[in-house]
C-alpha cells in the first residue's frame, strides 16, 4: 500500500498539468482533477484493466510494437511499469498525439487502478 500512497503523492500534483498538451492546447480527454484516495469502484487487473491495456496499449507496448521495450501485455509487466504509466497518463503524453486516444473513463480507470496500488 506504500506504493499507492507514493503514486497519489506524485500523481495528484501532476494531474494539474494534464489539462495542457505540450503545445499548451487543452486536452479534453485528460482528467481535470485527481481524487486522493482509492475509489470503491476501482477495477483490478483481472476485472478490466488487463483487457483495457491489451486493447488500447498493446499495439505499441507488445513484442514487435514501437515500444516493445516497455511491455504492457501481462500483469507482471504492467505492474512493473506502473510509475511510468501513471506519469504518462497524467501528463497526457500517452497515447501520443496521432494515435487513438483513451476516453476520459478509460484514462480514469487506469489512474484509479494505479492509485489503489495496481491490484491483480
Amino acid at each position: 500500500m506504500m506504493l499507492g500512497k507514493l503514486l497519489t503523492t506524485l500523481l495528484v500534483p501532476l494531474a494539474v498539468a494534464c489539462g495542457q498538451s505540450a503545445s499548451g492546447a487543452d486536452r479534453a480527454d485528460c482528467p481535470e482533477d485527481r481524487q486522493s484516495g482509492c475509489p470503491a469502484s476501482a477495477l483490478t487487473y483481472d476485472t478490466g484493466i488487463g483487457a483495457l491495456l491489451t486493447e488500447r496499449c498493446s499495439p505499441c507496448h507488445a513484442a514487435g510494437g514501437v515500444e516493445a521495450s516497455r511491455l504492457l501485455t501481462d500483469y507482471s509487466h504492467a505492474s512493473g511499469e506502473r510509475m511510468s504509466i501513471g506519469t504518462q497518463l497524467v501528463t497526457c503524453s500517452m497515447p501520443p498525439a496521432g494515435s487513438p486516444q483513451l476516453s476520459v473513463d478509460e484514462r480514469q480507470q487506469i489512474l484509479d487502478w494505479l492509485t489503489c496500488g495496481a491490484p491483480r
